[in-house]
């Protein structure tokens, strides 16, 4: 009865924070709760002074200190290929930070003359202190709070020998940060994040035990809860994204252990954080190469989406949830709506003949739709239009998948665009069929 009383109690408590951060948020959205230190900026400008000349520095400097500061090109083959969630600190690199210096920890505690017990919470105290610093000097993003907070939730339940259920501490970690952090329940990366790792807790221990099929198993799964961000972020729906993951993710994972030693080093030695610097530069080069090689052929392949409205998303979430913690015939209901949601991601179903500006090229572009899922775009003449980059590329992707747009028509240019420019829209399904004319 105790048990049952306190897990409502918790519930409650979770229930209110929220509500408490979206009321908070709403009235005082300019709140600063903290800031990163002057003696860790200096820090992260020495690992960025010693990752700046690496031949992988894009990379090194995201894993480092949370500088996402990348080149068109390597952010566009990033999105294509489904492996931005490698750059971004989160549960994967919080985990191997955690497992090391437990191990360092333990290991300086074992000849301390102290019971167990009194380690066990010594232990903790010195994990809770490695976090925060691992929280600033990584740029304290939201997901590497969040994945912070559920670890150490998880060992301070275990100094007093409970097995914490990992969905309720899921929902702490949450709601602790919506509490620390002003702003985190709107933002992407708290819903990519939270949306992740609600997936892999359920369906981690029931995948087979390859770990080859388990990174292609939950690759997928989790490529397709976040269809709901994705039209946002890429407006596509990556098919190659398990596979590169695949070759990615255990290559990421060498060069992780090497970053963060460089990262607790900084402050006392920049010769060796150098060195460990270089050495995960090394071993991470397979995966920057994995990266561009796929980035064309993801890119080709990659099925158009299109944004829909918050209700869809509503019913898709919760319908992707309720297959996976329910069973028998309510699994099978929910598997039914929810693949009967996903269809308006891939066809939409706004009306036709809705002309729609948006802010992805500053207003000076709009849409026309002329069926449910096919349309023209148009630049206006006589603005000052973007280049035809990487960034246009991806820009022009979303403003589709914003208008609701599968089937590109016609794209109106202020300008004509040269037969390189043509090939690289035509690259993408959305445009395959495209006409070019020029406002000349």
């Amino acid at each position: 009865m105790i048990k049952i009383k306190s897990c409502y109690f918790l519930i409650f408590l979770i229930i209110a924070i929220f509500t408490f951060s979206v009321i908070r948020d709403s009235c005082f959205s300019d709140l600063i709760v903290f800031g990163t230190p002057v003696f860790i900026e200096n820090l992260q400008k020495k690992l960025e002074k010693h990752s700046g000349n690496l031949e992988n520095h894009e990379f090194i400097q995201a894993l480092s200190i949370g500088k996402r500061d990348f080149s068109q090109q390597f952010r566009h083959n990033l999105a294509v290929t489904g492996t931005m969630h490698l750059v971004a600190i989160s549960a994967f690199h919080t985990g191997i930070m955690v497992f090391i210096f437990g191990i360092f920890f333990k290991s300086l505690l074992f000849f301390v003359p102290l019971r167990p017990y009194t380690k066990n919470i010594l232990l903790f105290f010195l994990k809770i202190a490695a976090s925060v610093y691992y929280f600033f000097i990584t740029g304290t993003s939201i997901p590497t709070l969040r994945s912070l907070v559920f670890m150490l939730f998880f060992d301070f339940f275990m100094i007093f020998g409970t097995f914490p259920h990992p969905v309720i501490l899921f929902f702490v970690s949450l709601a602790a940060t919506a509490l620390l952090i002003p702003g985190s329940l709107l933002s992407m990366s708290f819903l990519m994040s939270a949306l992740c790792v609600a997936t892999v807790l359920k369906i981690w221990k029931l995948l087979p035990k390859s770990l080859a099929i388990s990174l292609i198993c939950v690759s997928a799964t989790v490529n397709w809860i976040l269809l709901v961000v994705s039209a946002s972020l890429s407006g596509t729906f990556s098919v190659l994204s398990p596979f590169v993951n695949f070759f990615v993710i255990p290559v990421v994972s060498l060069s992780v252990p090497f970053v963060t030693l460089a990262q607790f080093l900084i402050p006392f030695s920049e010769t060796a954080a150098h060195f460990m610097l270089k050495t995960a530069d090394f071993l991470i080069s397979p995966a920057s190469f994995f990266v561009s090689f796929f980035a064309e052929t993801a890119e080709k392949t990659a099925v158009p989406i299109v944004q829909v409205q918050i209700f869809i998303k509503i019913i898709f979430v919760a319908s992707f949830f309720s297959a996976l913690y329910f069973s028998n015939k309510i699994k099978y209901l929910s598997l039914t709506i929810n693949i009967l949601a996903a269809i308006s991601f891939f066809f939409g179903i706004t009306s036709p003949d809705e002309i729609r500006r948006s802010d992805q090229f500053g207003g000076k572009a709009f849409c026309v739709k002329e069926s449910v899922t096919s349309g023209r775009i148009f630049f206006d003449k006589y603005a000052k239009n973007p280049n035809f980059n990487n960034y246009f590329l991806t820009n022009i992707e979303r403003f589709s998948a914003e208008c609701g747009i599968t089937k590109v028509l016609s794209v109106h240019f202020p300008d004509r665009l040269t037969e390189k420019q043509k090939k690289n829209l035509r690259k993408k399904i959305r445009f395959k069929n495209a006409k070019f004319y020029s406002r000349e």
